[in-house]
């Protein structure tokens, strides 16, 4: 299936990669195979040697989901975006393969509503009835391209969940302008009212224009030190439209549990 032929309704919502920078501690292996998709951030496949240490999955925004390719009880949950840094629990010696949908994204073939899903792990099999044989043909698969394949192969035309309007082009311009975005201005870009703006766009992507604006200033933070540790945190704290420093230590820490002073330290290690 070419992806190419999801995006056409979708153009407003640019990929957008986000950072699950917990995800390589106590991670034996992680592979990536990006989508280049609007609709899809990345696929991944991942095996953990140990679980002393917990992976923690952090704010982003996205709908995960995660095949547990057991060969003896193959399963996959749907996992929302967290608001919090939450460990997931993964087994030892077990591989995983996994979909990261863009951020706001909530695909067709899962009958949802966002905030339904927010914050949630839920059963694969309740939400998507019938697809047993793709869960086990995809944990008895021995790489991550023929995974890939399954999967866009049974979700052919059924990846896409029509927004919106008014939500597309939220979406757009808050993962374009990684400050924080004020509805007011969003009222001023949009030409719709503040009311409208947040009912629409809290249905379709089941949070509020505020917290998933946060919540992408975040992952552009992580984005930016990840890329260098060395950077300067009182020039990233201008850059991404945080009042002060304070304010950007509250928020990181909120979504991290770390400081950013920490999260450098955490990078050097």
């Amino acid at each position: 299936m070419d992806m190419n032929t999801c995006t056409g309704r979708n153009e407003q919502i640019s990929q957008f990669y986000c950072e699950q920078p917990f995800f390589k501690r106590g991670i034996y292996s992680y592979q990536r195979c990006k989508a280049f998709s609007n609709i899809i951030s990345e696929f991944y496949r991942l095996d953990i040697s140990h679980t002393e240490i917990p992976v923690l999955a952090v704010p982003d925004g996205c709908i995960d989901i995660l095949f547990e390719c057991n060969p003896h009880q193959p399963q996959a949950r749907i996992c929302g975006s967290t608001l919090n840094s939450q460990a997931i629990p993964l087994k030892e010696n077990i591989p995983y393969f996994g979909i990261r949908f863009s951020p706001g994204i909530i695909p067709k073939f899962l009958e949802i509503s966002g905030e339904d899903i927010l914050n949630q792990s839920l059963n694969f099999n309740e939400l998507v009835p019938d697809k047993d044989w793709l869960i086990e043909k995809i944990s008895s698969s021995q790489t991550i391209n023929q995974q890939v394949n399954l999967f866009l192969k049974a979700f052919s035309g059924e990846l896409l969940r029509k927004f919106s309007v008014t939500t597309q082009e939220v979406l757009h311009i808050i993962i374009h302008q990684n400050h924080e975005i004020k509805v007011k201005d969003l009222e001023r870009i949009t030409g719709y009212c503040s009311r409208h703006m947040q009912r629409i766009f809290k249905h379709d992507v089941g949070m509020s224009i505020k917290t998933f604006a946060c919540i992408i200033r975040f992952q552009f933070a992580l984005q930016a030190m990840n890329h260098s540790t060395d950077i300067k945190l009182s020039h990233l704290t201008y850059d991404l439209g945080y009042n002060d420093q304070a304010h950007f230590h509250k928020e990181f820490k909120k979504f991290s549990k770390m400081s950013p002073t920490e999260f450098i330290k955490y990078l050097r290690n």
